[in-house]
């Protein structure tokens, strides 16, 4: 017995001695038999083992354990294509006793990976990866032995109790270049640690802290794993600073045609915090913060450029429930800024838009069954231009300081705006010669015009007759009201005449509302007053149902005092006269109801005068020509030179008919002149000094003229020489408040350096001295507006003129 026990524990022995043995030598040789097996398999693959690379598996401990691996190719052995400083990894083989494959030890440094996915088959670290569809020949050439194998693993119970446990696992210094899309990315792992990691089949955990760089950008991940049958959630926080776009380019636009590339520039930050929850009915996500900010972005596609800065865009409790068979639920708030827009072509010369911040603040989304709607309670539009070009001194087409829309809501099924603010809106509108807005981009002359596409009114009212159930669902908008929070001015600038033509406006009023395509019969109403070239004022009103199957609009209102000589530069091409003098009121009341034209039109012109067309000499022989038009007028105009209409407005928008009956039934009653009165010779003799009376051989007895003010040579203001003569013009003005008079001003070659009886024919010596009238003319009437009352209406301008006959002076004179 005692020798079956010796001989038992010999071969125990033996046998323990044996194995010790083999694990031994397996320790020993296996850095020579892996060089040797690896060495034979990157050989097929045009690989290469560098020489000081170690691999040792140490069976004691089933520990693996790889120092300063590279692997380079045949051809080019100066760049590795996969290296590493180290790998340990090791298994206890005892834990597969209870079923776990437990990894205590995995840890990776210094790894390099080269992968290229520009060719048909990626290749990674030299390795090209077979497509799917050599595997998927391979599975259809098994169909049976497939089949066993999964009627085999459905029946293995026992394989459904194995688990993964890995307590640490680190990956440190990792750089993977990536080629893809024709391109260089690098992502650089400087810490990947994940811990706690259980999976099988009922459970999966873990933790993953992942520290990196994009291409140089800085990449913080923080995830948490739990997935068990009870609870599944997955969290995570994501830091993402200034990730630049330029390398990421191709794969950003990968699907833009080459015919059309796109271009852009700038670097975008992420922060963000979030999580998933599963269950078996209900997917919930939710976002805790999220913010993205986004610097120096500019995107660039057919020479046309947008530039701007995102500062942030922001969601806060955002959260989606995704329910079986049902539409997503959304709730959540949400916030953006958008500082520095431009929208430019070319290098920036011509500026398209420029807007220095657009904030949209308190954005709330929710949902109603598959209704998503979005509540903004402001969306602000600061400082904002918009047709510039950079290289002439013309100012933008339009700009604003502030543009406020307030409480917002937005959904598949339409806009409601409660109300819009405009805050210094500035206008200006330049025609050049060629009669092209300044400022708006231009096409070459030789380029044709693009064809655009007819888009399809999705939104229309109308339906297709004829056609049961065809009405298409009508995408609901509404305004309440739109107006101007303060004056806003409009310049209208015409080079394109001779001499150019300019008008502005003051708007002090503009209030427009309410609009609702969903009532058709609900009466818009509008309102607009200000002023025009100082002088000039306008005040209209208007009713109007935009929505509505018939035409309805209402306008009433008033514009007064328009000076007539500044539209004489589009009159006198058409009629070949000019309007030397006068002033028009116009008072409006029209009505169109479905069609139907109903209204009146009120004209009142004072001391309008008509010369002949581009006649800027005074006493010329060509002024004759207008004296018999000007007779033709003088009927109409009563004992003070006015002209008053009464125009009736009727018909039809279809063929509009304006009565003529008040024009000729006003000219035949004003066709019998008047006699002078005896008194005027008393009655101006205080004013000797600014009228004379004298003998007339026309159509009064007594003729009343009154003198000219005469400048000295170049000077444009006022002098202490005129003083009485403008106190007693002032004092005549405030006395016969029925009185107005027409001031022309005269200007002579003297006022731009060029000797009397010079005839001025040069387009540019004309617009000088027409600007030297103009400002001796706005200085006499300001003085006489401002400093003593004289109401504006009573002082008509007319269009400068020039004398350039010998002792001619400069002169502003005054005629009734």
């Amino acid at each position: 017995m005692s020798s079956s026990i010796k001989t038992l524990a010999k071969a125990i022995k033996f046998v323990g001695l044996f194995i010790i043995a083999l694990l031994l030598i397996i320790w020993l040789s296996s850095p020579f038999v892996s060089r040797h097996y690896l060495t034979k398999y990157l050989n097929e693959h045009q690989l290469t083992l560098a020489d000081k690379t170690t691999i040792r598996y140490n069976p004691f401990w089933s520990n693996l354990n790889i120092r300063e691996l590279e692997i380079v190719s045949v051809e080019n052995s100066d760049k590795p294509l996969i290296s590493l400083k180290s790998l340990n990894v090791t298994l206890s083989l005892f834990k597969l006793l209870t079923d776990t494959l437990f990894v205590s030890e995995f840890a990776i440094d210094g790894l390099y990976l080269d992968v290229n996915l520009n060719g048909e088959a990626p290749v990674i670290g030299g390795f090209v990866i077979a497509n799917n569809s050599n595997e998927t020949k391979t599975s259809v050439e098994t169909p049976a032995a497939q089949t066993t194998d999964l009627a085999k693993d459905s029946n293995n119970e026992v394989a459904n109790n194995y688990q993964v446990s890995l307590p640490y696992f680190s990956l440190s210094n990792a750089t993977f270049n990536v080629g893809i899309e024709q391109s260089q990315q690098e992502f650089i792992i400087n810490s990947l640690v994940i811990k706690n990691v259980l999976a099988s089949t009922k459970t999966q955990q873990a933790e993953l802290v992942l520290n990196a760089l994009i291409n140089k950008a800085p990449l913080l991940l923080k995830l948490n794993a739990d997935l068990t049958s009870e609870q599944r959630k997955i969290s995570s926080e994501i830091t993402l600073s200034e990730l630049t776009l330029a390398p990421l380019q191709p794969l950003l636009t990968a699907n833009i045609p080459e015919q059309e590339p796109l271009t852009m520039q700038g670097s975008i930050s992420i922060n963000s915090k979030q999580s998933i929850s599963l269950s078996s009915a209900v997917t919930d996500i939710n976002v805790e913060t999220f913010e993205l900010k986004a610097t120096d972005f500019k995107a660039t596609q057919k020479n046309k450029t947008v530039a701007l800065n995102i500062f942030p865009l922001t969601l806060e409790n955002f959260s989606m429930a995704l329910v079986n068979e049902q539409a997503p639920k959304i709730t959540g708030t949400a916030s953006l800024n958008i500082n520095d827009l431009k929208a430019y072509e070319g290098e920036g010369a011509q500026l398209l838009a420029k807007i220095s911040a657009i904030k949209l603040d308190d954005i709330a989304v929710t949902t109603t069954e598959s209704l998503i709607t979005a509540n903004i309670k402001n969306l602000i539009i600061e400082q904002s231009l918009f047709a510039e070009n950079t290289t002439d001194d013309f100012p933008p087409l339009a700009q604003f300081k502030n543009l406020s829309i307030n409480d917002v809501t937005v959904s598949q099924q339409g806009l409601f705006i409660d109300t819009i603010n405009l805050l210094g809106l500035t206008i200006d509108t330049n025609l050049d010669k060629e009669k092209n807005i300044t400022g708006l981009p231009t096409s070459p002359k030789d380029q044709p015009p693009v064809a655009e596409p007819i888009a399809k009114t999705i939104n229309s009212p109308k339906t297709i007759e004829g056609e049961a159930g065809s009405e298409e669902k009508l995408f609901l908008l509404s305004l309440n009201s739109f107006s101007f929070g303060d004056t806003a001015g409009i310049t209208f600038i015409d080079r394109s005449t001779s001499p150019y033509y300019k008008r502005s406006f003051n708007i002090t009023t503009f209030n427009a509302g309410p609009f609702d395509n969903q009532k058709p019969q609900q009466e818009s109403n509008f309102t607009l007053t200000g002023n025009s070239d100082k002088y000039a004022n306008f005040n209209l009103s208007a009713v109007a149902k935009p929505f509505s199957k018939k035409d309805y609009y209402k306008l009433n209102g008033f514009f007064k005092e328009v000076s007539l000589p500044s539209l004489s530069t589009y009159i006198a091409q058409a009629l070949n006269y000019e309007l030397k003098s006068g002033q028009l009121d116009v008072n409006l009341d029209v009505t169109v109801d479905d069609k139907k034209i109903a209204g009146k039109t009120k004209l009142f012109l004072r001391g309008v005068e008509l010369g002949a067309a581009n006649d800027h000499e005074t006493g010329t022989v060509k002024s004759q020509t207008s004296i018999p038009f000007n007779i033709a007028l003088g009927m109409l105009k009563d004992g003070d030179g006015n002209v008053e209409l009464d125009i009736p407005l009727k018909g039809s928008t279809d063929d509009p008919s304006f009565g003529m009956s008040g024009f000729i039934n006003l000219l035949v009653k004003k066709a019998t002149m008047s006699a002078a009165k005896e008194y005027l010779i008393t009655t101006f003799v205080p004013y000797a000094n600014v009228v004379t009376v004298a003998m007339s051989a026309g159509d009064y007895l007594l003729k009343v003229r009154f003198n000219d003010l005469n400048f000295p040579i170049k000077e444009t203001q006022l002098t202490a020489q005129q003083s009485q003569f403008l106190a007693q013009f002032s004092a005549l003005m405030t006395d016969k408040l029925d009185t107005q008079l027409t001031l022309c001003a005269i200007a002579t070659p003297e006022d731009i350096d060029k000797p009397l009886g010079t005839k001025i024919t040069d387009i540019d010596d004309i617009k000088q001295l027409a600007e030297i009238s103009g400002q001796r003319l706005e200085a006499f009437k300001d003085y006489m507006v401002k400093e003593h009352g004289i109401a504006s209406s009573r002082l008509l301008l007319c269009s400068p003129k020039i004398d350039s006959t010998k002792g001619a002076k400069p002169r502003i004179t005054f005629t009734d």
